[in-house]
């Protein structure tokens, strides 16, 4: 009998597991179907349709270590619009990736990549704030 708790509280730390895994999985087959809706909407010329079919993306759930996923999805997505010369929406797509994260290591490489569509685009000015800010965060990462 003196067992049966530290058995019950391992088998309810179980169960949390595997429905984290299953609720992860779930969430990351979501996130690979809505990837390829906002690669079609973008190929369609759609952008109307982009901000709110990204945002499906970076409104789910997941895991802390696999963060740096939303990070490559961010720049996969505003490469691809400013392909097509959206760069304000390819703008706002990363600023979507910014809200989805939580490191400061994810949100500098975000601004960096903020700063490289600037620079792009002559916004040298706006190119340096955004690479300063990834600098400062880089800096206080751990």
């Amino acid at each position: 009998m003196p067992y049966l708790f530290p058995l019950l509280i391992l088998s309810f730390g179980l169960q949390a597991n595997i429905v984290d895994s299953q609720s992860w999985e779930r969430s990351r087959s979501v996130a690979e179907a809505q990837h390829e809706i906002v690669m079609l909407l973008i190929k369609g010329k759609e952008f109307d349709r982009v901000l709110s079919a990204s945002q499906e993306i970076f409104s789910l759930s997941f895991p802390y270590t696999q963060e740096h996923l939303f990070v490559t999805e961010g720049r996969i997505l505003s490469s691809a619009l400013y392909d097509q010369q959206q760069y304000g929406l390819a703008q706002a797509l990363l600023d979507q990736a910014l809200q989805a994260v939580n490191s400061n290591s994810s949100k500098a490489v975000l601004f960096k990549e903020k700063a490289f569509l600037c620079n792009k685009e002559g916004k040298d000015d706006e190119a340096m704030e955004f690479f300063e800010k990834a600098v400062e965060l880089t800096k206080s990462a751990p």
